[in-house]
């Protein structure tokens, strides 16, 4: 063949040729819009996500019950000056808690207002950030995908703060298209608010953002020592604030954060590899191909990309969360940035190759992040669906739906189990910890209507929440030893309520003296108070 080849008598390779209606369509994917349209446009895909958690009548939770209350006990008792908030796992969760109890009433509920105002903090700085770093696609995509992550019934306080890394991560790995000096000092306000966020949410991404904020001034464009100096004063000025509010608080966020890095690694939410398969595998495919058509001239994306992505799985593994968003903002980084090298393909030197290629990569990306949406919105209509045929007055009482029906708790009470060693052999599902509670809390608000003060020996001061309108006490122990009346749950719901029905064991025996048994409660009387009429030796054996 190459004997005979003169360079006049073959044409270019069919690769070579144009290819304009595929183009046509390839640049619509990477079309670009006015940054205030974009942001108006993203802000109105994640608002349906947004309203449905705040408007949804119960939160669907498969987590126990006592771990759905406990976090709004926790709020309340720092909010009345009975427990410190520097103990406290994530301070920020629950201050968005907080702010939900000042709405609703119910712990489910409460939790959804909770991710409902977590969504609005996400959704609104990154669409911000995306409509100047992706194209109108994928900004718009991308901030639905991230406030439905944060929105989602079964989302907790890993997956707010994994969102808030990611949105941070967006202006602070990725150069932006406009350079103007106002825009990165407003960027840099806005990551430094973030970055403390961070700081006070989870120990492991905090330290993910300051890492990407090292970064910065070499990834972001020539202004990006502006951004660098204004988030870092930012955050530290903050953090400040908050010293002088609660002194100590940074002192125990940095010990949290040694305590994580030198922790062991949760793995129990971190999913399955073959969970996270096809996204790996489809991020992998966009990395190398845009490693091979950029070259060293586009290596700010798909190298930062690449790095990005290496160093927050590990983290993510570390602190037990779900990686699938990391996932599709490397992808983004690398496809649709302006270091993305695909560009070149699509509007300048476009052939079939590169076109083909081009699409692909902003398919391919496009796909796995309104993935995201989907695998959300899944969970919303499960929720509904669940909330049709749950138990009314448990979605009344917590403003919980809970899949399945009374199991261990029915069983108890109809004397199948007698002994402790027979009911060990089942765990509690969270439906029968909301039935045993619910039963409590019944008898506990008529008792509070005549007078007494009611706790539960639980880990948390679950009474507090769902039974008494008084202040929270610091844990369950706590408001024992300041009430009448004190039930004790005879299985253990969890193990907080374990440590704390062994803490008090002592003071109940000492100072309290059983008044009642029944299958799933023992009501113990504080010795010298009269107790309610027909309470003293019912059900005792």
């Amino acid at each position: 063949m190459a004997s005979g080849y003169d360079g006049a008598d073959y044409d270019h390779p069919a690769w070579r040729r144009p290819a304009p209606r595929a183009r046509a369509i390839t640049m619509s994917l990477y079309s670009w819009r006015e940054p205030s349209l974009v942001f108006i446009l993203s802000m109105i895909a994640a608002a349906p996500f947004i309203l449905a958690a705040l408007l949804s009548p119960a939160l669907l939770s498969l987590a126990p019950t006592v771990n759905v209350i406990a976090p709004i006990a926790d709020a309340r008792a720092i909010v009345s000056g009975a427990a410190d908030i520097n103990s406290a796992s994530s301070p920020f969760y629950l201050a968005l808690l907080m702010a939900g109890d000042l709405f609703f009433d119910t712990p489910g509920q409460v939790h959804l207002a909770a991710k409902a105002f977590a969504a609005t903090l996400v959704a609104s700085p990154l669409a911000y950030f995306a409509a100047a770093r992706f194209p109108a696609a994928q900004a718009v995509l991308m901030t639905a995908g991230l406030a439905a992550f944060v929105a989602a019934p079964f989302a907790g306080p890993l997956e707010i703060s994994l969102a808030f890394f990611a949105a941070l991560a967006v202006t602070l790995i990725c150069a932006p298209a406009d350079e103007s000096a106002s825009r990165a000092r407003l960027e840099g306000f806005i990551a430094g608010i973030m970055l403390f966020a961070l700081w006070i949410s989870h120990p492991i991404f905090a330290l993910l953002g300051f890492l990407a904020l090292s970064a910065c001034p070499f990834l972001t464009g020539k202004r990006g020592l502006d951004r660098y100096v204004v988030a870092l004063a930012a955050s530290v000025l903050l953090a400040l604030c908050a010293e002088m509010f609660a002194p100590g608080l940074n002192i125990a966020r940095a010990e949290a954060a040694s305590g994580a890095l030198t922790g062991a690694v949760a793995v129990a939410q971190a999913g399955s590899v073959w969970g996270l398969a096809g996204v790996a595998a489809s991020t992998a495919i966009v990395l190398f191909a845009s490693a091979v058509f950029g070259g060293r001239e586009h290596a700010k994306g798909w190298l930062a990309a690449s790095i990005f992505l290496v160093i927050s799985l590990v983290a993510v593994r570390i602190a037990g969360a779900q990686g699938a968003p990391l996932f599709a903002l490397a992808a983004a980084i690398a496809a649709f940035s302006v270091s993305s090298p695909f560009y070149d393909g699509v509007f300048r030197f476009h052939d079939r190759a590169s076109v083909a290629i081009a699409g692909s990569v902003a398919a391919l990306t496009l796909f796995w992040t309104a993935a995201i949406i989907a695998q959300s919105a899944g969970q919303f209509a499960l929720q509904f669906k669940t909330a049709t045929t749950a138990q009314a007055d448990v979605r009344a009482a917590f403003g919980l739906v809970q899949p399945g029906g009374p199991t261990i708790a029915r069983w108890i009470e109809e004397g199948r189990f007698s002994t402790p060693e027979a009911r060990d052999l089942f765990s509690l599902a969270p439906v029968d910890q909301s039935a045993i509670l619910l039963e409590a809390a019944d008898r506990a608000r008529a008792l509070t209507r005549e007078g007494y003060d009611v706790a539960f020996l639980t880990g948390a001061d679950t009474a507090c929440v769902i039974a008494n309108s008084r202040a929270c006490s610091a844990d369950g122990p706590a408001a024992a030893k300041g009430a009448n009346i004190v039930f004790v749950p005879r299985l253990d719901l969890d193990e907080a309520t374990a440590k704390a029905k062994g803490r008090s064991e002592a003071m109940l025996y000492t100072e309290f003296k059983m008044a009642e048994r029944t299958a799933l409660w023992d009501v113990w009387v504080r010795r010298g108070v009269k107790p309610p009429a027909g309470m003293i030796g019912a059900s005792l054996p």
